[in-house]
């Protein structure tokens, strides 16, 4: 079965677009999730690994891949830039391979009356950013992955970026796709403004991960570069005091575009300050700009919180896609971090909030930990917690911490996932939110378009955590 697969994508592809060398393909057996960096730093080593790695560089190509697997009965990951931080690239025990879309990385068309782009999945993010602003256009999307991620990836997590509370997350900019579906072969998303044709076809694929099926082409909206940008800082005495703030001007629909409220931790290891910081960016048109500036300041001096010196922005900006470094400077000193993302609606967030921070401090091994909020909504928003631990506890403590703020979360009324999506980590605890039912579904969609099972299954991880 693998011999023949592998004779044929040969065929197809040609040898240098067909990776077996095992030194070569040490680049896909593991993603950014801490587990798997912080092992491979401690000298293991990682698997399963993959049998090759394919890199196509046209549809065409992928629908015969695909084809030639469900023939062979061959499992395929997708992979485009690998930057997930839950295991997403992390394979079966049986035989696997990679289907690299980093070739797929063309720019094909612009819309410039829609502001809509045609790119390949395995374009990267930040090289098709500056493109859209040399045209005075802008994503918006700014994920702490900017500097690597691929629009495949983002599209297949379910990505939200820093600017999110503006201009919303990937779902809200994707207009339309293309995916290699198994049983069916290449289906056809046409970008449009709305859709109204009984089941939404192209949110089935925007967050699944490469179970379902490939990727091949994603239509994104971009904005307008705006006229002008305005910082904007307050200080709160605490925490659950900020998250009230941050309602009220999310409510009155005044919110900045870029928004971030940091909890007493985070904000004195950050920015050296007593109390719950707030950083903001106003954009747009500059009269609208100042409006809001003037509408959050009012909320902001009633609420009893201060205005403080809008440079402390500045802080965070400089340091935000610096994450290598952090890791490294942990380690150092026999520390590790995990960054958990969860959301809650208004009325429950601040519980959340101080019953998942009070039972990680109570966890053996966890030296601190901290959370802010990035992403806001009419109803919530979401929660990112930061948990530094004891490097040398990490077999013995890590699911403890995930179990410590998935079911906390739960029990509390949050949602256990808001944008780093499943991977292998998080599907262990995903009947929590969606219970037997949810699972049922899942599991009728996957064998519905993949009943060959040759795109990635999450539903083995749910109890073997390939730890290894």
């Amino acid at each position: 079965m693998l011999k023949q697969f592998m004779r044929e994508v040969s065929k197809l592809l040609g040898e240098e677009r067909l990776i077996t060398d095992p030194s070569d393909l040490e680049a896909y057996v593991r993603d950014y999730w801490p587990y798997l960096v912080i092992k491979e730093a401690k000298g293991a080593k990682l698997g399963p690994r993959p049998k090759a790695a394919l890199l196509p560089e046209t549809e065409d190509e992928v629908v015969e891949i695909v084809r030639l697997a469900e023939r062979e009965r061959i499992v395929l990951i997708p992979y485009a830039g690998g930057t997930g931080v839950l295991g997403g690239t992390l394979g079966p025990d049986q035989d696997f391979v990679i289907v690299d879309l980093g070739r797929m990385n063309w720019i094909r068309w612009f819309d410039e009356e829609a502001g809509i782009v045609d790119v390949g999945p395995g374009t990267l993010l930040i090289e098709l950013e500056k493109w859209l602003n040399d045209r005075g256009k802008s994503l918006r999307h700014y994920p702490q992955s900017l500097p690597e991620a691929a629009i495949g990836g983002l599209v297949a997590t379910r990505s939200s970026g820093q600017y999110s509370t503006g201009y919303g997350s990937i779902e809200n900019l994707v207009k339309g796709l293309n995916v290699v579906i198994p049983s069916i072969g290449l289906l056809r998303v046409p970008p449009a403004p709305r859709r109204s044709l009984l089941y939404p076809l192209k949110e089935l694929f925007i967050g699944s991960e490469g179970t379902l099926g490939i990727i091949t082409r994603v239509y994104l909206e971009a904005a307008d570069l705006p006229e002008k940008s305005q910082k904007i800082s307050w200080l709160c005495n605490d925490f659950s005091r900020s998250l009230k703030v941050a309602k009220v001007i999310v409510r009155k629909r005044v919110s900045p575009e870029l928004f971030r409220v940091f909890d007493n931790f985070e904000t004195q290891i950050t920015f050296g300050d007593e109390g719950s910081l707030s950083v903001g960016i106003i954009e747009g048109e500059k009269d609208l700009v100042e409006s809001k500036y003037e509408a959050i300041s009012r909320v902001v001096k009633l609420s009893g919180c201060k205005l403080v010196d809008s440079k402390k922005a500045d802080v965070w900006l400089e340091e935000r896609f610096n994450v290598i470094k952090k890791i490294k400077d942990l380690f150092k000193v026999g520390l590790a971090f995990e960054t958990i993302e969860v959301s809650a609606t208004w009325g429950r967030i601040v519980d959340v909030y101080k019953h998942v921070i009070e039972s990680l401090l109570r966890l053996k091994g966890v030296e601190y930990t901290g959370a802010h909020s990035g992403h806001f909504y009419g109803s919530g928003a979401a929660l990112y917690f930061t948990i530094v631990f004891d490097v040398e506890r990490l077999d013995e403590i890590y699911d403890k911490i995930w179990d410590v703020v998935m079911e906390t979360t739960n029990e509390y009324g949050g949602s256990i996932g808001h944008h780093h999506g499943v991977g292998v980590q998080r599907w262990k605890w995903i009947e929590l939110e969606y219970g037997d039912n949810g699972i049922k579904v899942m599991s009728s969609i996957k064998r519905a378009l993949d009943p060959n099972g040759i795109m990635r299954d999450l539903m083995p991880f749910k109890i073997s955590r390939c730890k290894k």
